[in-house]
């Protein structure tokens, strides 16, 4: 059932109003009918009395041979008479209502010698050729008296005949029957025009709202939305126009920050190296400049990730395989182990050199920590997959989430030779969640590592 549930406030909104509109039209017409049917019930059982004490009224004053034409005069498609020696209702037949009604006819009769028997059967066929009931039709089950379908009529003539009349009580559908089905047609239709007009307005605002703070949590500067529509939407579009706003400078303020410490921070290294190339003792000044070179990746890596480039950088259409070859050729260039299984091509749209810089991260992190970078790249129906693994030790289970964060080293299965800060992955989950995607990090049962990076389909 929940598959049936539409996923758009537009249908499922005229859904709801369908299905209230179609219920309490139900609700409506089935009471309507019901009391339709009770009336129409009742004015045919009348129908079929009147018929007969007009009819034995008026051969009380015809002659005998005159008689078989007045009857034949009184038959129509929905009622029958005739006469014969037999009753067409038995005696002790009729029940406690059906006996009112014999009585009624009787007054109405207005006649010593006459009897009147009445029963009410469930038969969808009415004899004309006989005035013998058929046994199966007699009366005794309560089902068939709930809704009878005809009334039998028998009247004991001063002659000691008996007149016998039948006629179906149901009488035929009415218009309003076909109206009110009309109604009910109407009545949706009618609503589903009313929400399409009335959340043309609210619908287009909102799916744009929605792909802008889409497209902002990914990093792109977006141009302030416009403010139409109901006070709710509005207000809800002006927050989400404040909060990019703040935002924005929130981050232009911090990049400057950081853009003058760069320059003030890179002066006295600079200075520094200088006066450490004058140091006399050799051992002393390669420690010095060994140190001042850590320095200085620090700072341009803390730099790179505070700026956070993939936010900067707008996006556009782009060849993941291609970018990937590029990669490995410098790194083999480079003399290091790294290979590539792609397609041919792999289109995607996005920003080329945050995502150059996340994968490249990667590789270095298995080339240094893993000897060799095997990278893949497909795509897994919307989505692109880009695996890297390593012949490493791999990280503890316990430990793959504190290795995102920033500074965050392993010691213990890590070289501390190689001058790592500690950045690379907080640079690749930085730029690849920029692009709505994740990356996961996961240590192989054969060993090494793998981080397998998903890149959603609606960038592609």
């Amino acid at each position: 059932m929940i598959r049936l549930v539409p996923r758009s406030l537009v249908w499922r909104l005229a859904l709801l109003l369908v299905l209230a509109v179609v219920a309490a039209q139900a609700a409506a017409f089935a009471m309507f009918a019901s009391e339709a049917t009770r009336v129409g019930r009742a004015a045919g059982r009348t129908q079929v009395i009147d018929r007969i004490a007009i009819l034995v009224r008026l051969l009380d004053t015809v002659p005998a041979d005159a008689v078989p034409g007045t009857i034949a005069a009184f038959n129509s498609p929905r009622h029958h008479f005739s006469i014969g020696q037999a009753s067409l209702v038995p005696d002790g037949a009729m029940d406690a209502d059906e006996a009112r009604l014999a009585h009624g006819l009787d007054r109405r009769l207005q006649a010593d010698a006459s009897e009147a028997r009445l029963l009410l059967v469930k038969r969808d066929l009415v004899k004309h050729d006989s005035v013998e009931r058929d046994v199966a039709d007699a009366p005794g089950a309560e089902e068939r008296r709930a809704k009878p379908e005809a009334l039998q009529v028998s009247v004991h003539l001063a002659d000691g005949r008996w007149l016998n009349g039948e006629a179906p009580v149901a009488l035929p559908t009415p218009p309003w029957m076909r109206i009110g089905l009309f109604q009910i047609v109407a009545s949706v239709v009618a609503v589903l025009v009313a929400v399409g007009l009335g959340l043309r307005g609210v619908v287009g605002p909102v799916t744009a709202l929605a792909q802008a703070a889409e497209e902002a949590g990914r990093g792109t500067l977006v141009a302030p939305l416009p403010e139409p529509g109901p006070a709710e939407l509005k207000t809800m579009t002006i927050a989400f126009n404040r909060m990019q706003a703040r935002l924005r400078a929130y981050v232009d303020d911090r990049t400057r920050m950081l853009a003058a410490v760069s320059h003030d921070l890179r002066t006295p290294i600079a200075s520094l190296w200088l006066r450490a190339e004058m140091v006399e003792d050799e051992a002393l000044r390669a420690g010095m400049v060994r140190t001042l070179g850590d320095m200085k990746r620090m700072v341009e890596a803390t730099l790179s990730f505070a700026r956070d480039d993939a936010a900067s950088q707008a996006s556009g259409p782009l060849d993941l395989t291609e970018l990937a070859r590029t990669l490995v050729s410098d790194h083999v260039a480079l003399g290091r182990d790294v290979t590539l299984s792609a397609p041919e091509t792999l289109p995607f749209a996005g920003r080329p050199d945050a995502l150059r810089r996340a994968l490249d991260n990667l590789v270095e992190n298995a080339v240094r920590y893993g000897a060799r970078a095997r990278i893949a790249l497909d795509r897994d129906g919307a989505d692109v997959r880009i695996r890297v693994e390593d012949d490493g030790p791999g990280i503890p289970a316990d430990r793959v989430e504190a290795m995102f964060e920033p500074f965050a080293r392993l010691d213990d299965s890590r070289n501390d030779e190689t001058g790592g800060t500690g950045l690379g992955l907080a640079i690749a989950r930085s730029a690849i969640r920029a692009h709505g995607g994740e990356i996961r990090l996961a240590t192989l049962p054969q060993g090494g590592l793998r981080a397998e990076i998903v890149l959603p389909g609606a960038e592609g």
